[in-house]
């Protein structure tokens, strides 16, 4: 399957653009009802076949393994933040700013291919998704309203996916 999707890497673009259509219309009709669930689905197959295609280029012992570290994470943080009673909606601005700057940074790895520069993005981005993680939880818990579930939802969904991305490309450096 691997040598297949290295040859139709093309399969990874329609889904990329097909997300990022589904975020935007999944922000628009949020409060839709049934068009935000249909949405919810489609967002839901996008990334499945997407996170598919991106497992395959693993070994399988990496993914259970970055999949048993990141649910350990989650449930860790997500116990974290309903102990604990402190405001952490205040650091989203400074969440977005770094998520900028892991985007410049994606960017000049692609141009330079360095791999221990791959390794701090990654660790940097797994501290990153952390964070965002406790926020959105927060914000779910404080700040959204019971209308927001699906704008919740992606958030949180986003949140672990991407955590997972980066825990996974680190366990694989690891084993290397």
């Amino acid at each position: 399957m691997n040598n297949n999707l290295l040859r139709s890497a093309w399969i990874v673009f329609p889904n990329l653009f097909g997300s990022i259509a589904l975020i935007i219309a999944l922000h628009a009709y949020s409060r839709q009802v049934p068009l935000n669930y249909v949405l919810l689905v489609a967002f839901t197959a996008v990334q499945a076949l997407t996170m598919g295609c991106v497992v395959t280029m693993f070994d399988a012992k990496v993914v259970f393994e970055a999949a048993v570290i990141t649910g350990i994470v989650v449930a860790s943080l997500f116990a974290y933040t309903l102990q604990n009673k402190r405001d952490f909606s205040v650091g989203y601005a400074s969440m977005g700013s770094l998520l900028v700057v892991l985007l410049w940074a994606g960017i000049f790895q692609i141009i330079f291919m360095s791999p221990a520069m791959n390794f701090v993005i990654n660790v940097f981005g797994a501290g990153v998704f952390c964070v965002l993680l406790v926020i959105d939880l927060d914000m779910i818990m404080y700040r959204f309203s019971p209308e927001d579930y699906i704008v919740a939802c992606v958030s949180l969904y986003l949140d672990v996916l991407n955590l997972f991305i980066r825990i996974l490309q680190i366990v694989a450096e690891a084993n290397k």
